[in-house]
């Protein structure tokens, strides 16, 4: 008579959760120095931390470089469901100490939208909702709503690559503008698109990757422009910083909507072409992290800013 074994049971090794912040810190920072800084400790203390974590993974965290780290696949998996879960915690541990305070709605987008648009509208939000605070991260990179506790994104991009539960807020066009003053002091006068070649031009720097979306030569193209600019190019990197040199007579800007359509209702700027608009392909999305958008403060913002937009220009000088 046989005799079956019985199947091995597989035990589980729990990790030291100690290791997690100095990991999560130095993934985000991409250095044990900086996470070190950040969590008053020894930058030794913080690779002891991360060493010991990859020992109980099985499998290195990083890739270790003379001067940076970088994120095995491993590494870059855990990392994202660790900082989900120490955002998590962090939140709930301030609910508990109280800490919190008023009802908060975090935001994360790129720079010049928040400055050119969203900065100047939300006075008309905080009279509305004075009980709710608005916290704003605006720079070039990607957050992830869910690991980081963003509630709301604003993202700039093509409808291809936006996610499948974004709401279109504004599809983007380019027209070119320029202040009533440099159209006087310059007195040139604008007839037909070619004459703005007798003006400087002010354009992103044709290094950045979305510029071939909105540069002067496609445009020029679209209106049947041919010839070169005559008065030279001005490049800027941030699209802010072209529409306040543009506001201050340096030149034509391809201005963009939605920022355009407050610059005229301002004043500030003239369209002499306001039929020949090109669409750049890129479109503004709304992003909602799943996890707070139904609480009431969320939803509140969430509505005011798909109304701001449907809403269109306001003059804010």
């Amino acid at each position: 008579m046989s005799t079956r074994r019985a199947p091995r049971r597989v035990s589980r090794r729990p990790i030291q959760l100690v290791a997690l912040r100095g990991f999560e810190a130095s993934g985000r920072l991409l250095s044990f120095t900086l996470a070190a800084t950040e969590l008053n400790l020894t930058q030794s203390s913080i690779s002891r931390q991360v060493a010991a974590l990859e020992r109980q993974v099985g499998q290195p965290l990083f890739v270790r470089r003379t001067r940076a780290l970088e994120l095995t696949s491993a590494g870059d998996r855990l990392l994202k469901q660790v900082r989900q879960a120490l955002t998590a915690v962090d939140r709930t541990v301030d609910e508990i100490r109280g800490l919190i305070g008023p009802p908060r709605v975090s935001l994360t987008t790129y720079a010049s939208f928040a400055s050119l648009w969203l900065v100047p509208r939300l006075a008309a939000f905080q009279r509305a909702h004075a009980d709710i605070d608005i916290r704003i991260d605006a720079g070039d990179r990607r957050a992830d709503l869910e690991a980081e506790g963003f509630d709301i994104a604003v993202r700039w991009t093509r409808p291809q690559t936006a996610p499948s539960t974004g709401v279109l807020l504004l599809e983007e066009e380019i027209t070119p503008a320029l202040s009533p003053q440099l159209l006087e002091r310059s007195g040139v006068v604008l007839n037909a698109p070619a004459d703005l070649l007798r003006l400087p031009l002010l354009e992103m720097d044709d290094g950045m990757p979305t510029t071939a979306a909105s540069n002067w030569p496609r445009w020029l193209e679209f209106a049947q422009v041919k010839g070169q600019p005559r008065a030279g190019r001005l490049l800027f990197t941030f699209v802010d910083q072209s529409m306040q040199a543009a506001v201050r007579g340096q030149g034509v800007v391809l201005a963009r909507t939605p920022f355009l359509t407050d610059a005229l209702a301002s004043g500030e700027l003239v369209a002499p072409f306001p039929k020949l608009k090109l669409k750049t392909g890129y479109c503004f999305y709304l992003l909602d992290n799943p996890e707070s958008r139904d609480t009431p403060h969320v939803a509140a913002f969430r509505q005011w800013l798909v109304a701001a937009f449907e809403q269109g220009p306001q003059r804010f000088t």
